[in-house]
């Protein structure tokens, strides 16, 4: 395996919009899905929200170690947060606001724990520091289980992101493979004028793939390891602004925002490597800015929306997760999402390479969703600007 350098360097509308890119964090290991197939929900079956939490600073991610009860809540100023119980903590499981830079999207954006947390105590985070780079570090949890070590934070990478305060990204996730998954924008502004997101010696408009057992290094069935020219990190290309994915079992569900027309969830096979999802030749099905393109090599979205007139379909995705819970059965292999400008909760199911029961549940407004979350049980959140956490349960 190779090993990685070190450094790699040899408000909430903008958050997610950029205001027009941002939008589907990291999560504990991917809840494995039933053998059985999803079945036709009966007409009777609703959806509602409950309150779980309030008085959140910009929440951005719930996730929870794998078998843990406990919640874990990413606030974008720097802070994870346990909500255990119904009762939101008083002293944060983390606060590395001191490090955290701010400006434009920028922020604490994720957290990933090991799958093997609770023998190694080690979780990743994603932000943004106080140079505008992206930066993944590796911490570990302290003896107080409610409480982490802050001077265990070390840096695996940082990714210089100088053009912009847009498009960073900030998904972290582990894969069914075990190795750890990072979703990185384009770099921002507008377009990709640089080219990162079709640029394999850019680790900007990616999705990476690294081993993070022990010494960080690059998994030598990544397509580009050892490549002249080519960054060894790089799992997929073609990206804008992945801002939320989640794997499923055996795929991967990608929500990358769009510039200023079409929003798109990618679905592909979670060994699939080399795929380039078309940004910024494409946007969606659509060439980017141009009647015709190059569209050879690429692989387009599963599904998207447009914007429609005056933004009547929303603006930035915000994804989700297929729903693997057990409180919710009729759920089951239902992807779910929602638009930061419009704050619905929407699903539709992905089976067989094709996409069916397209569904708006009908919540009512709770404000822009900046993210959804999972915990160890797959029951699903959705995370409000108005500093609220809520459960998608049962009307």
């Amino acid at each position: 395996m190779a090993r990685l350098a070190t450094g790699f360097t040899s408000a909430a509308c903008a958050l997610l919009l950029g205001c027009g890119g941002g939008g589907g964090g990291g999560a504990a290991p991917p809840v494995t899905p039933p053998v059985t197939p999803p079945v036709t929900p009966p007409a009777t079956f609703a959806l509602k929200l409950s309150e779980v939490a309030s008085g959140l600073s910009q929440p951005l991610l719930l996730t929870a170690p794998a078998g843990d009860s406990r919640q874990f809540i990413v606030e974008r100023p720097g802070r994870i947060r346990i909500l255990s119980g119904g009762t939101l903590a008083a002293t944060p499981f983390l606060d590395i606001s001191a490090v955290i830079g701010t400006g434009g999207e920028g922020g604490l954006l994720s957290i990933a724990f090991d799958p093997q947390y609770a023998q190694n105590g080690n979780f990743y985070l994603y932000y943004t520091d106080k140079f505008g780079n992206i930066a993944i570090d590796r911490a570990k949890v302290s003896a107080d289980a409610n409480v982490a070590d802050a001077a265990s934070l070390s840096r695996i990478i940082t990714i210089p992101h100088p053009d912009a305060t847009n498009h960073y990204g900030g998904m972290l996730a582990f894969g069914p493979d075990g190795y750890l998954y990072a979703g990185t924008g384009d770099g921002g502004g507008a377009g990709d004028t640089r080219g990162n997101a079709q640029n394999l010696a850019s680790l900007l408009g990616k999705m990476l793939r690294l081993n993070v057992r022990g010494s960080v290094t690059i998994p030598p069935d990544n397509p580009y390891a050892g490549q002249a020219g080519r960054r060894g990190e790089i799992w997929a290309s073609g990206l804008r602004n992945p801002w939320r994915f989640a794997f499923d079992g055996s795929q991967l569900y990608i929500a990358d925002v769009g510039q200023a027309e079409r929003e798109e969830v990618n679905i592909m096979p979670a060994t699939q490597a080399a795929v380039n999802y078309g940004w910024n030749r494409m946007e969606g099905t659509k060439c980017y800015n141009s009647s015709s393109c190059d569209q050879a090599g690429l692989t387009l979205p599963r599904f998207e929306y447009e914007h429609g007139a005056n933004g009547a379909n929303g603006c930035s995705i915000t994804g989700g997760y297929v729903y693997r819970g057990s409180a919710l059965p009729e759920l089951a292999g239902r992807y779910l999402y929602s638009d930061y400008c419009k704050g619905y909760l929407k699903s539709f199911l992905y089976s067989g390479g094709t996409v069916s029961e397209a569904k708006d549940w009908n919540i009512g407004n709770v404000g822009s969703i900046l993210s959804f979350g999972q915990d160890a049980q797959g029951e699903l959140y959705m995370l409000s600007d108005n500093g609220r956490v809520y459960k998608i349960v049962r009307q």
